[in-house]
């Protein structure tokens, strides 16, 4: 999910910068080692509960928490 002041380009550039962005499950392995899709866009309108719920299912769509790297 990219909220927030810096937004979309904010979250990608910290994965650019640290090869994992925060994220536990890809500090383990190598940053070439992974592609990356946009899901899905909303507008600027969209509330952080709109978006926390996006990514919840976006997570239980893909078993993205049970058979890929997301841990929260």
């Amino acid at each position: 999910m990219a909220a927030g002041a810096k937004g979309f380009i904010g979250r990608w550039r910290e994965y650019f910068a640290t090869g994992h962005g925060g994220n536990v499950g890809l500090k383990s392995g190598d940053p070439s080692d992974y592609r990356v899709s946009i899901l899905e866009t909303v507008g600027n309108n969209s509330t952080v509960a709109d978006l926390l719920a996006l990514e919840v299912r976006w997570k239980s769509k893909l078993l993205s928490r049970e058979m890929g790297l997301n841990r929260n």
